[in-house]
């Protein structure tokens, strides 16, 4: 019997943490790529909307892929930009480890990532512009399907 009250618990666990990131997100979004060829100038651009003062933000990359990707890794860059605010930083995503296995979640036509891009970043209420764009060695790479972005409100700022 106490079993079915841990799994009832547990249950009710997930769903309430489910509500409050649902209630904290601020944008979600996907940007499609031409899986031929991603450019180094061909920039994903995402547009979001602060309205609350005294918190600070999670922005989060969403990263699709297809298993015909010829790297391990894949280096982005992303800049924001809002009135008196400009950002430009360079981050990775390891896609596979060692022996080559997909580190996301899908199948080898669509595998999926999620990666912290910046925690808790004070930001005053205003429109944002963030733009996403691929910084490998080659000028143009294959198999991406999507890159996107996904803003949070993680803690209040007393």
């Amino acid at each position: 019997m106490w079993k079915q009250y841990m799994v009832v618990g547990f249950a009710a666990s997930l769903a309430l943490f489910g509500c409050i990131a649902e209630k904290n997100k601020v944008f979600d979004g996907f940007q499609e790529v031409n899986t031929e060829k991603w450019s180094w100038h061909d920039a994903k651009s995402f547009t979001f909307t602060i309205t609350e003062k005294n918190y600070a933000y999670d922005l989060i990359c969403g990263l699709r892929i297809t298993g015909s990707y010829n790297y391990s890794n894949i280096y982005l860059i992303y800049t924001l930009e809002s009135k008196g605010v400009k950002m430009k930083e360079l981050f990775q995503i390891q896609l596979s480890d060692k022996t080559g296995k997909w580190l996301g979640k899908g199948m080898s036509n669509l595998i999926s990532y999620e990666q912290m891009m910046k925690q808790s970043l004070k930001l005053e209420p205003g429109v944002y512009t963030l733009k996403i764009s691929q910084n490998m060695q080659d000028e143009e790479i294959q198999a991406v399907s999507d890159i996107g972005l996904k803003v949070i409100k993680s803690s209040k700022i007393y």
